[in-house]
């Protein structure tokens, strides 16, 4: 990845727990097949703990 971090795919909330001691090395890229439901869950908690999010907006969409 151009920011030097390595993706490690994520699918769920546990998956972004396992970044949490790697988070200078690793950043977590989310599923395709995760729901948008879960998608705003994970960005929640990889912003609380730190962790980057390769794909933030993808399939999150906000009504104007």
């Amino acid at each position: 990845m151009p920011s030097g971090h390595k993706a490690f795919l994520v699918h769920n909330l546990n998956d972004v727990d396992l970044l949490l001691m790697h988070n200078k090395t690793f950043a977590a890229e989310i599923g395709h097949a995760v729901s948008s439901r879960k998608r705003v869950g994970i960005i929640a908690k990889a912003k609380q703990l730190g962790v980057k999010v390769t794909n933030p907006k993808a399939k999150v969409t906000t009504e104007a």
